[in-house]
């Protein structure tokens, strides 16, 4: 029972805020080394349900307070200037309350509650604060709204306007910078200050524990998002880990589920690792990083980030390493050697090292000239089956003649027609001889002779030529039938049977003209046919791949596609993968070549998409361009990077090392510490990309965010007496 009443009084000093005589009653029960009884769970629970009002009233108390201790800041000034000395002049010597202090007058008469013991008065100090920060934040947002619609309103209005405008939303933005981490500041102020006033410190040490706790509560919610992220990471399943990357790389362009699965499997490690970081990742950083993983080649953090100081630093370290006699220091040099030759090595696999524009352009002129000759032959063999049939030499009717002149005259062609060619027609439609098939078939050769020279004669023998081909060929009308003798009848039965003869020569003639049009069709289907077959058996074949294979269009490379078949694509795309790598390496071996990122690129986009899709398939297409994109990423100097491309820094740098080396223990005491800090810095760049993948954090200043903490404090302080935390 005496222990009851210690505790009992104990509580009681506590509550009346006697702490001197509640710290004398805690150390004497200490001395006695008794605990304080154990309440059964449900008295426990019935004191917090019953202490819920209470709370409710405390929490109240400090909305009223602490905007109103925030508002000192302006009012308190005002106070002092205005009703002080107005109190003097008119004789009475009371003085005006600071507004805090109303507010807890009125917080008195309705009867709210007031805190009681320690505890109760510090989380007192820190909603109070809290309360007093959400002020300025409040104001900040409304002024920010009012600027916002003001410059709209002054968009055409005058300088002096827009200008006050914009600093009126500059004051809103600071004022509402980060509100969880201002009001997370203010609590932790109110927090620290008050314990330590609660431990018996004095003003300047309670000002001190303010400062602490500010600049502690305003760090604490970016920590606990930093770790929540890191522990989400953690706990990340692969197929959450795959959901993420997929949604990263897709804002890129590139689909997460087309990629090779060591490829995936190695990005999903790093995104895992990335994650656990807590920052936030760049979707174009994580392009990158994907097309280095599908090319086999080693990124760097700067290739990675393209940030031009990292990439100014690993630049220049590869070159002072490359320039030592220690092979310790050629770390990042041998990185890019072997990024070199992965590059090139990406194109031998594609087939650029079996392949020869030569062997193109061979395999094209011999694909056309071969499906000539088979055209020719069967036109021939059409042409010999016809003449060797018994009409072949009846008479065909010779209207088609008639038609080409009035077709000469019409186009004003007449003139340029071939006399020869004239005068053997003018028989025919004179009556002087018959026109027979075999003379059809003179009359065309005659024509094709002529075209061939061109010019006016050539388009007049073109339009003669044309007609002749397209004409419908039928045997010359035998004569009408009438009252005939036996000897006229026999004659006619005669002509009969030669007119029967000569229909079915004309049949067989038939056949063969439309052998004939297939032919001349086929050498005039487009300019890679006629270019080859112009120049017969003395075509280039090298000219003609520069000018179809490598230089032609799409349309032009989908006709060079079905001129060499599906068997003959092989030997295009090899040509077309040497091409490449031959201005990739400025036509020098693989041993020597450097891979020059411009030159591959803009010959990869002079072929162009289209036609790659012609003789690549897409997984193909992609690997050529992810090997041009990582080309660009190892090559790049980006503004602002400050790379030493003349060497002559890394030149002097690694002789000094050299000669460092020389030196009674300069290779110990110098040159092999440079050494560990060079390999501490390859590992940090050129394998560890993580920080290459997150977005640069902007530079925060912490003062950020305390502005409102500092008016909510500095309306505290700014009234004397007991308000102060």
């Amino acid at each position: 029972m005496d222990k009851e009443r210690l505790y009992d009084a104990l509580r009681k000093a506590d509550a009346a805020g006697d702490t001197e005589s509640a710290k004398r009653l805690a150390d004497f029960i200490r001395s006695q080394g008794s605990g304080q009884p154990e309440k059964p769970a449900a008295v426990g629970a019935g004191e917090i349900i019953n202490g819920i009002p209470r709370q409710i009233g405390l929490t109240a108390r400090y909305a009223l307070e602490g905007p109103a201790q925030a508002a000192q800041l302006v009012t308190e000034p005002i106070r002092r200037l205005v009703t002080d000395p107005l109190s003097r002049v008119m004789g009475s010597s009371g003085q005006g309350k600071p507004l805090g202090q109303i507010a807890s007058d009125f917080a008195d008469r309705i009867g709210l509650p007031t805190p009681q013991g320690a505890n109760e008065r510090v989380v007192g100090d820190a909603t109070r604060l809290g309360f007093g920060a959400a002020v300025p934040m409040a104001a900040g947002y409304a002024v920010g709204n009012r600027a916002a619609g003001a410059g709209m309103q002054v968009s055409g209005a005058s300088g002096k306007a827009a200008t006050s405008s914009g600093m009126a939303k500059n004051i809103g933005e600071a004022l509402t910078f980060k509100p969880v981490s201002q009001l997370s500041a203010a609590t932790g102020a109110g927090l620290a200050s008050g314990a330590s006033r609660e431990a018996g410190g004095n003003e300047l040490m309670q000002v001190a524990g303010g400062l602490l706790g500010t600049v502690a509560g305003g760090m604490a919610p970016s920590g606990l998002q930093a770790v929540t992220q890191r522990v989400n990471a953690l706990r990340a399943t692969p197929m959450q880990l795959e959901g993420k990357l997929t949604l990263a790389l897709q804002e890129s362009g590139i689909d997460y589920s087309q990629l090779p699965k060591n490829v995936r499997d190695g990005l999903l490690q790093d995104m895992k690792k990335a994650m656990a970081t807590g920052a936030e990742i760049k979707p174009d950083a994580l392009r990158r990083l994907a097309d280095f993983r599908v090319t086999g080649t080693t990124p760097t953090r700067g290739m990675v980030s393209l940030d031009p100081v990292q990439i100014t630093r690993e630049q220049n370290l590869a070159k002072i390493g490359a320039n030592t006699a220690d092979d310790g220091l050629t770390g990042l040099a041998q990185v890019q050697n072997q990024n070199n030759a992965a590059l090139i090595r990406n194109l031998n696999n594609l087939g650029a090292s079996s392949g020869n524009i030569d062997d193109a352009g061979n395999l094209v002129t011999s694909a056309i000239t071969g499906r000539q000759a088979s055209l020719r032959g069967m036109e021939q063999a059409a042409w010999n089956a016809a003449k060797g049939s018994p009409g072949y030499r009846q008479p065909i009717s010779s209207g088609v003649l008639s038609d080409i002149n009035r077709a000469l005259d019409e186009e004003a062609l007449m003139p340029f027609m071939s006399p020869t060619i004239s005068r053997y027609m003018e028989a025919f439609q004179t009556g002087q001889r018959p026109f027979t098939p075999q003379d059809y078939r003179n009359l065309q050769s005659m024509l094709s002779r002529e075209v061939a020279k061109g010019g006016n004669e050539g388009a007049a023998a073109k339009l003669a030529q044309r007609m002749l081909q397209n004409a419908e060929l039928t045997p010359a009308n035998p004569s009408a039938p009438g009252l005939l003798t036996p000897q006229a009848a026999a004659a006619a039965r005669s002509e009969d049977a030669a007119a029967a003869a000569a229909e079915s020569a004309v049949n067989q003639v038939n056949k063969a003209r439309a052998a004939t049009r297939t032919a001349y069709a086929y050498e005039d289907s487009s300019p890679l046919v006629r270019s080859v077959l112009s120049e017969g058996a003395s075509a280039d074949p090298q000219r003609i791949a520069q000018r179809y294979v490598i230089s032609g269009t799409a349309r032009e490379a989908q006709d060079l596609a079905n001129q060499v078949g599906q068997g003959g694509l092989p030997v295009i795309r090899n040509a077309l993968l040497a091409h490449l790598k031959a201005k990739a390496l400025n036509d020098s071996a693989d041993e020597v070549g450097k891979f020059s990122q411009s030159a591959f690129n803009k010959a990869l986009k002079g072929i162009g998409d289209e036609k790659l899709q012609i003789f690549f398939s897409p997984e193909e297409i992609a690997q050529l361009q992810a090997n041009g994109r990582v080309a660009s990423y190892m090559q790049a100097q980006p503004v602002g990077s400050a790379v030493n491309n003349s060497n002559s820094g890394a030149l002097v740098a690694g002789k000094a090392y050299d000669l460092l080396s020389m030196l009674p223990m300069g290779r110990a005491l110098v040159v092999d510490p440079l050494r560990n800090i060079e390999i501490s810095l390859r590992q940090r760049s050129a394998q560890n990309v993580i920080p290459g993948l997150l977005e640069a954090r902007p530079p925060v200043m912490q003062s950020q965010t305390l502005l409102g903490p500092a008016i909510a404090t500095g309306g505290l302080l700014s009234a004397p007496g007991p308000n102060r935390p």
